[in-house]
């Protein structure tokens, strides 16, 4: 009986010790691989790279060259900023060349270090280029074997020599300003949608489906292209704010949306996170917020028409709210009332513009190509059939928030 459990405990050391053994050698062998590694943040290797963070595109008009800039980051400046002054932390190279291909070997004329790309954060495209058509950039960068999926894509009316060569206050590194300011509007204002990358354009190039990409233009007179304007105390001027949305067509820019409609078109596309209202009830002005707001579509038909029947609900949060009146069940129910009116009637205002603009800006044609049926096989064989297609919207909402007080103050009276 002894001899068995003097055995056993005799195999299970040696099971032990084989385990032990297979893990030291996997750990010694991943040991192994990672000294042969040599990432791209080495130092010796940062210091061979010219690291791109935003890159801006311009059609030459009168040669029809291409323009290009670069925005490289200064390493030094980014690590340590209170070592001796400010320093600048990107620098903007200009280059210029007869195609689009031929712009990488034109900076290399004038980069003492490799571009590495694929740390871009942002890319702009002047108005003038996006109305020519996109499709030789666009090629071009499906091409890249290391592009950016999530690159946000800017249209700018401003020219682009000032856009590139100029300083936005608080965060440092212009591309990165840019991708936050996209992704912190799509969650506080709803303006924007965070589906504006360069892969949102190019997954609607071979379909009917519209797509709307933020412009964005230079506030004030003139750049500011020194790091004096880190001394500046006014923000406003001389920073990229957005300004609207450039409607394209394929590879095309057709037109713009201005920034108040832009509100709508990203509710309307169920992309929404968030947008504010002001009303008016009972003479005075009542700001709303309209927190995760849901979008439910439907596309069917009624009597050979097609109908697009849209249901959006919400819940509000009240702001601000300058009625003189307590806030009553009642009052609540009035400014629901307006809330539901007004943005029936600006998101129905935004739908109609659209069709007589002849812009499908939401995809009814292609809905109605992949519809089956009798009734929607006579719609497929008309021309333009989405263009006749009805709105039918409802919104609904309710108070869930009035903030800490209930009644206004009222004062002296």
């Amino acid at each position: 009986m002894d001899e068995n459990l003097s055995s056993n405990e005799s195999n299970k050391e040696k099971t032990k010790g084989k385990l032990m053994k297979g893990f030291k050698r996997k750990i010694i062998m991943i040991g192994v691989c990672l000294c042969c590694l040599t990432g791209c943040w080495d130092k010796v290797e940062i210091n061979q790279l010219a690291i791109g963070e935003l890159v801006g595109v311009d059609l030459e008009p009168d040669t029809r060259e291409m323009i290009a800039y670069y925005q490289i980051v200064n390493p030094e400046a980014v690590a340590a900023q209170k070592v001796s002054g400010i320093k600048s932390p990107v620098y903007t190279y200009r280059v210029q060349a007869p195609s689009i291909a031929e712009l990488g070997m034109k900076a290399a004329e004038i980069l003492p270090r490799m571009l590495f790309p694929d740390q871009y954060q942002s890319e702009i495209i002047t108005e003038r280029f996006a109305r020519q058509g996109l499709q030789p950039f666009l090629n071009l960068y499906e091409r890249q074997y290391n592009r950016r999926s999530n690159l946000y894509l800017f249209i700018t009316d401003s020219p682009l020599s000032d856009v590139m060569m100029t300083y936005p206050p608080l965060e440092r590194l212009p591309g990165r300003s840019l991708r936050s300011l996209i992704e912190f509007q799509s969650e506080t204002t709803g303006r924007v949608s965070k589906k504006s990358r360069i892969k949102d354009l190019v997954e609607n190039m071979e379909t009917s489906v519209l797509t709307v990409m933020p412009m964005l233009r230079l506030s004030g007179s003139e750049p500011l292209s020194t790091t004096d304007r880190y001394e500046q105390i006014n923000a406003n001027e001389g920073n990229l704010i957005l300004s609207g949305g450039a409607v394209f067509k394929h590879d095309r820019m057709i037109g713009k949306l201005k920034l108040k409609q832009m509100v709508y078109y990203v509710l309307l596309k169920g992309e929404s996170e968030v947008f504010f209202e002001s009303v008016t009830v009972n003479g005075r002005k009542v700001d709303l917020q309209a927190t995760k707001p849901k979008v439910h579509k439907r596309l069917y038909i009624i009597s050979g028409d097609p109908v697009w029947k849209i249901d959006i609900s919400t819940r509000l949060v009240i702001l601000n709210n300058e009625q003189k009146k307590d806030l009553t069940l009642e009052n609540m129910a009035e400014i629901i009332e307006a809330f539901n009116k007004q943005v029936q009637e600006k998101t129905t205002d935004l739908y109609q513009d659209s069709i007589r603009k002849e812009w499908d800006l939401f995809g009814l044609e292609d809905k109605i190509k992949y519809k089956r049926g009798k009734e929607w096989k006579v719609l497929q064989k008309q021309k333009n059939a989405w263009n006749q297609t009805k709105l039918q919207l409802s919104v609904k909402s309710k108070i869930t928030d009035i903030g800490e007080i209930i009644n206004p103050y009222k004062g002296g009276k």
